[in-house]
């Protein structure tokens, strides 16, 4: 029987230190948990954005509109620097083809004044046997 009541004394004896040694955990705790700042309002902010957290709040949700008419702006901007691109590159191949057919259309002419020049009509002429004699003196003007 003494020894029953010598148990609870040791379990009392225990639980006294437990409890003494208790608020001093509960105090280390609390000047970790101070040593830890609470984070920024920008930290916040990143934290809400890259959990996605932030498209749920009330104060963006009024503001749907006006961010998919600005991702609808920007889309436009986009599509419209491929587009101008697009007709940049054109028009340079537009301008190569130009300065081609430029070049083409001055030989040809070229090749079509020596074509015609009397004496390439005569050696032609010759050439193909044709029995043709050149004029030695000028036409004549027919009065009426």
């Amino acid at each position: 029987m003494h020894t029953d009541m010598i148990e609870p004394e040791n379990i009392r004896d225990q639980r006294s230190a437990e409890e003494s040694s208790a608020p001093s955990l509960r105090e280390e705790t609390t000047s970790e948990e101070a040593a830890v700042k609470e984070p920024s309002r920008f930290e916040r902010y990143v934290k809400q954005i890259l959990s996605g957290s932030i498209l749920t709040n009330a104060e963006v949700q009024k503001h749907y509109p006006y961010i998919l008419f600005m991702v609808l702006l920007a889309f436009l901007y986009i599509a419209n620097g491929f587009h101008m691109q697009k007709l940049h590159r054109q028009h340079d191949r537009l301008t190569a083809q130009v300065k081609e057919l430029r070049a083409r259309s001055l030989t040809l002419s070229s090749q079509r004044m020596i074509a015609t020049r009397q004496s390439e009509i005569i050696r032609a002429v010759e050439e193909r046997g044709i029995p043709l004699e050149e004029l030695l003196a000028p036409p004549k003007i027919i009065d009426k």
